[in-house]
């Protein structure tokens, strides 16, 4: 499968240099085994059981301690009759957690490492002592299971959407599935295009919202072939595999933990793309809490700038210190005030209205410009003026007639704009007349 992914990038293997530096990496590999590895190996060797891995299932279990060794600094190798941790194995991390002791007593101990032995597992605690033979609780939180389930749903989901967009050329190299994120490397010649990205996450949301199940099953491996499953190029199955299957969309050999149904993913944010080598990309992504999170502070940035945005714009239209505003009050009598502006309109109008209205102690001031060959309307009133019955929306729909246009707003502060700027005159003393007679 190497040979025919190099050629396809107009590559060439060198199978005799790939082989020996193969036997002289496992050589390197296994003289330098650390002390640690091998004490594990041995503890669980010298336990004379085989630990069940139950965390399928369950993430809160009573057991009992089968084996154990104290270390240094407060650290223990345990071996549980069953055990809900996962071992780090597939790109999952090591599930966190802890044991404690079932008696009601207040006896501790984090779990720091699970360690894989093949089909066996040992576990690393920190904490209070324990001795072979406690039946203690052991648990996983279901906070740091969940969206660690997720995200390796998602990563399958992710492996087959790369495969639907760019092509069947695309393999994983590589993953991390962590609580807060996934990471997905894989073979492809070239950068993804902005629309690709765009298609890719589309397709694994499509998938999520669709609410597909999440099947996993043992079967002999040459079955799995049969059915089509994708293997990891260069990994040892054994005789059986276990099956993680999304029907009509994604099968892989898997032995990771996953949610029941593709819903419970929740939202998939493609968060990065990027090179890791020749001819090898890498996906970051979240899921679920974190991709909410993700999601809305985004939202509340968009907000934040947003305001920052109208606010710059009202800094824009006020007038700045120096700087002259042409109008005049052609008419003040009472509590009403015509203004004419010169070559104002819009927010710049709104503005002046409000300005003077505050300036002159005005329940009402009407403000009429031209700009461009149109002429414009601005009615401001006092809530007092509304609580009479008169209403700028209305009044100034009546005075757009002079001027030839129409207008809107609300109950307080309403505009109109015609192209007839002749009667604007017309206008202003017409809503004079509206005022005074809502102030008798």
């Amino acid at each position: 499968m190497t040979q025919e992914l190099a050629r396809e990038q107009g590559l060439n293997v060198n199978k005799e240099k790939f082989t020996r530096l193969i036997k002289q990496q496992r050589s390197r590999s296994h003289d330098t085994v650390s002390k640690d590895d091998k004490r594990t190996t041995e503890f669980a060797k010298q336990a004379g059981f085989r630990t069940e891995f139950v965390g399928f299932e369950k993430t809160d279990i009573l057991t009992q301690i089968g084996a154990l060794e104290e270390l240094d600094d407060g650290l223990s190798l345990a071996k549980l009759r069953e055990s809900p941790f996962y071992p780090a194995g597939g790109g999952q991390v090591t599930d966190a957690g802890w044991i404690e002791l079932d008696d009601g007593s207040a006896k501790r101990a984090e779990l720091r490492e699970a360690y894989r032995l093949e089909d066996d597992q040992a576990l690393l605690v920190e904490g209070d002592a324990f001795s072979a033979g406690d039946r203690v609780r052991a648990v996983v939180p279901w906070a740091v299971r969940f969206p660690t389930m997720a995200n390796h749903t998602a990563t399958h989901l992710l492996h087959r959407a790369l495969q639907e967009v760019l092509g069947d050329h695309v393999r994983q190299a590589g993953s991390a599935v962590r609580p807060d994120k996934l990471r997905f490397d894989f073979t492809h010649p070239q950068q993804l295009t902005d629309a690709e990205r765009e298609r890719i996450e589309r397709l694994v949301n499509e998938k999520v919202f669709e609410n597909l199940p999440v099947h996993a099953f043992i079967t002999p491996i040459a079955e799995a072939r049969k059915l089509g499953a994708m293997m990891l190029f260069g990994e040892k199955y054994g005789e059986q595999v276990r099956v993680v299957e999304i029907p009509g969309f994604s099968r892989e050999l898997c032995g990771g933990t996953h949610v029941r149904t593709t819903a419970e993913i929740g939202p998939f944010v493609l968060l990065s793309e990027g090179s890791v080598g020749a001819g090898a990309r890498r996906i970051e992504a979240i899921t679920s809490g974190e991709a909410h999170a993700y999601l809305r502070a985004a939202l509340h940035e968009v907000d934040e700038l947003r305001r920052e945005l109208e606010q710059a714009r009202k800094e824009s239209r006020r007038p700045q210190a120096g700087v002259a505003v042409d109008f005049e009050i052609v008419e003040k009598e009472g509590d009403v005030v015509l203004v004419e502006a010169k070559a104002l309109k819009g927010g710049d109008l709104r503005d002046l209205s409000d300005r003077v209205r505050r300036q002159e102690k005005a329940a009402g001031v009407i403000v009429g410009s031209v700009d461009d060959g149109r002429a414009y309307l601005v009615v401001n009133l006092d809530e007092s003026l509304v609580d009479r019955g008169l209403d700028a929306v209305q009044l100034v729909r009546d005075l757009g007639r002079h001027i030839g246009g129409g207008g809107g707003g609300r109950p307080t502060l309403a505009e109109a704009g015609g192209k007839n700027p002749e009667g604007l005159r017309a206008a202003l003393a017409a809503g004079k007349r509206a005022i005074a007679d809502a102030l008798k």
